[in-house]
């Protein structure tokens, strides 16, 4: 038995395994994340099993969704546990694991980075698509960004690209985000 068999026996439904783990289960990290983040409906005490934690976040069920079906684990899809990734510092993913884990999943599927935007898009935060669009931008180029425009609300002030970061650094004007992120290291930057 593994940690993810676990929370599928003790999460109430729905549930959905994210960001690092999520990652590591669709490949598109090295890295192995021994705390994993559970989306769930209800509170649920975090679980210590064999030097591993799983921490459970109480969340609205019509915020729990992009995960996989069928029986076992039910992890996010790549697209989602992105989202989380770049958008919740709690879960635990530095912000260079999260691009280079989107560098991977669009390399791998030339579908991906539509998936991206529509799950954006169900995602529902103009925060989250000014720092998703900012990224794609940054790694893809305008086009594929473009879309993102759409989704980044009236607010005019600037959104931490790191949440939880420090509060300075330069602004890109376009997508009003704060690039509060160290530059070294981070592409994203240049």
């Amino acid at each position: 038995m593994d940690l993810g068999e676990l929370v599928d026996a003790v999460a109430p439904r729905p549930y959905v395994i994210t960001a690092g783990r999520a990652f590591e289960h669709h490949d598109l990290t090295d890295q192995h994340f021994f705390t994993m983040a559970v989306l769930t409906p209800t509170r649920v005490k975090a679980l210590d099993w064999r030097g591993q934690k799983a921490r459970f976040w109480p969340t609205a069920p019509a915020g729990i969704w992009g995960g996989t079906d069928g029986p076992g684990p039910c992890y996010a899809q790549p697209e989602r546990a992105l989202l989380d990734a770049l958008n919740h510092h709690r879960y635990g993913v530095a912000l260079t694991m999260a691009v280079d884990a989107l560098e991977v999943a669009a390399s791998r599927d030339p579908a991906f980075l539509d998936r991206l935007h529509q799950a954006t898009v169900r995602y529902d935060s103009p925060t989250a698509a000014r720092r998703v669009g900012l990224i794609v931008e940054r790694l893809f180029g305008p086009g594929p960004a473009t879309k993102y425009l759409d989704l980044l609300g009236q607010s005019r002030a600037a959104v931490l690209l790191r949440p939880g970061g420090p509060g300075e650094g330069p602004v890109d004007k376009t997508w009003r985000v704060r690039l509060n992120a160290s530059p070294s290291g981070e592409r994203i930057l240049a």
